[in-house]
């Protein structure tokens, strides 16, 4: 039998997280880092494990990674609802054709206020995709 790895899993997952919180809210959705002139409160979603780890499976390879949602607003209040609006999405997202999808929660995430007077607050989800 042939392994066959998944080349383009950060992608895959890239192309599953950012549809599936977009409808959640009317802010901006940024994949890694926001542009400097991104008006705040925002959301932005960060591979956090330097592109995740193969996960060895009969026949294949599947892929395992951490991801990060955060929600970048002026204070911690506007940063927490953001991210509560956006967090269940991430719970309710769907395998693409052919694979199979878990995402599990890790851990909570908040962090002070930067120079520029920004808050965040956000999660820490393990997403594994395999093949079917």
């Amino acid at each position: 039998m042939t392994v066959t790895p998944i080349y383009s899993s950060v992608t895959l997952v890239r192309f599953l997280i950012v549809p599936a919180l977009d409808p959640l809210t009317t802010r901006t959705i940024h994949w890694i880092e926001a542009p400097p002139t991104a008006v705040r409160p925002f959301i932005v979603i960060q591979p956090q494990d330097q592109g995740g780890i193969s996960v060895p499976r009969l026949g294949s390879l599947g892929w395992s990674g951490l991801i990060t949602v955060k929600a970048l607003a002026d204070t911690l209040g506007a940063a927490e609802a953001l991210f509560a609006a956006v967090a269940p999405g991430m719970d309710a997202m769907t395998a693409p054709v052919s694979y199979d999808l878990s995402v599990r929660f890790v851990r909570p995430l908040a962090l002070g206020p930067d120079d520029g007077n920004v808050w965040q607050y956000g999660g820490i989800w393990e997403v594994t995709l395999e093949r079917e």
